[in-house]
């Protein structure tokens, strides 16, 4: 591997990353693969994060996908799941990595033990629980949703109350339920508590993720989910049911829907997995060019002159018609604010927002170099 001078990722200095923050991806695939428009000669950068987002721009055929990532955790939870996909049929993969029930995993586990690097072998080795549970149920983002469905929410409504807002409904219907029967006061006293920086940053993501947010967390979140809870779909809302329920239905994220299953196991070999971050890897002399960026939400973790130090590295790995895509939670981050030849598709960003089944993300920001 011919690299520079490795350049630190602001991020390494205050966050921590020795655990499964994240066993699944919590940013909607279907709003990704529409803003990326990937094709055949698509060379694409990923933030690894859980691995399902990886996969879902695999589908689409492109040349390469590397996924990345700073916490060797989640490198090694991409990597069991791309095994479980290139070795596995559907319903095995499904049942191995969690979205389907089963009994006995570690059988499952079995069939890709060795298929893993020795690091990550090793890894689930010692930590047979994670393949026990099913992967995608063992991050402290789950954890925390857990919580939060099963001590938070049965204070809030009965389970009657609580289904019946993932029943089909139309929008009206949706609206009318939000007002009369969900939104009382336990609702918002309780979702200010649980969803505020001090609670999400002890239970859910690091609180020093927060480093560069201004706005108030609680009410910012609280009004994207009265926003999912009317304006979009609950009963076609994966990421809904699963906080809800600990376990997805029928609605699957876009990587554990059977149709799309092969076209990610078949592109399965376009996949490189490394624990490095977007700084070091954009330096690297062995990688020629990248045409489309998925940096999950990165930018809302460092500082704006960190952020343009990045982009200003992309531009030389890039070129007319590269495609950055990202969101923002809480923090106002948007690279070209600062340059001249970044475009920010504004209109297509915010229709894109506005389908978004991952209904936290205040913000959707895709961007081309000009």
């Amino acid at each position: 591997m011919g690299t520079k001078e490795l350049v630190k990722s602001e991020v390494e200095d205050y966050a921590k990353f020795n655990l499964i923050r994240y066993a699944q991806v919590w940013e909607d695939a279907d709003v990704l693969l529409e803003a990326l428009d990937i094709n055949e000669n698509d060379n694409v950068l990923s933030i690894a994060s859980a691995g399902e987002n990886a996969f879902a721009l695999l589908s689409k055929g492109p040349k390469k996908v590397y996924a990345i990532d700073l916490s060797h955790d989640q490198i090694m939870c991409t990597e069991f799941k791309a095994k479980a996909y290139e070795f596995l049929d559907y319903d095995e993969c499904m049942k191995l990595i969690g979205v389907f029930e089963e009994e006995d995993r570690l059988k499952l586990y079995e069939k890709i033990k060795d298929k893993l690097s020795e690091e990550a072998q090793k890894y689930f080795d010692d930590n047979p629980q994670i393949v026990k549970i099913g992967i995608i149920h063992t991050g402290k983002f789950e954890n925390y949703f857990h919580i939060f469905a099963h001590k938070v929410l049965p204070l809030i409504h009965t389970k009657k109350v609580r289904d019946e807002l993932l029943e089909k409904k139309t929008e009206e219907e949706r609206i009318e339920f939000y007002d009369k029967k969900w939104a009382n006061l336990r609702w918002e006293l309780l979702f200010r508590i649980f969803f505020s920086k001090t609670v999400m940053g002890k239970l859910g993501r690091d609180k020093a993720f927060y480093r560069y947010v201004k706005e108030n967390c609680a009410e910012n979140l609280l009004k994207r989910t009265k926003y999912a809870f009317t304006k979009l779909d609950t009963s076609e809302n994966s990421y809904l049911y699963y906080i809800f329920n600990g376990k997805y239905d029928k609605a699957l994220p876009y990587a554990y829907r059977k149709e799309n299953f092969e076209s990610i196991k078949n592109n399965i070999g376009r996949l490189e997995i490394l624990k490095e971050s977007v700084e070091t890897f954009i330096d690297r002399d062995d990688v020629e060019y990248i045409s489309k960026y998925n940096l999950s939400d990165i930018f809302e973790y460092m500082s704006d002159d960190q952020m343009q130090m990045i982009v200003k590295k992309m531009f030389e790995k890039s070129h007319t018609g590269t495609r950055i895509a990202y969101w923002n939670m809480l923090a106002d981050k948007r690279a070209s604010k600062y340059f001249d030849n970044l475009e920010y598709k504004e209109e297509l960003s915010n229709e894109l927002l506005a389908k978004d089944k991952a209904f936290f993300y205040s913000k959707f920001i895709l961007e081309e170099i000009k």
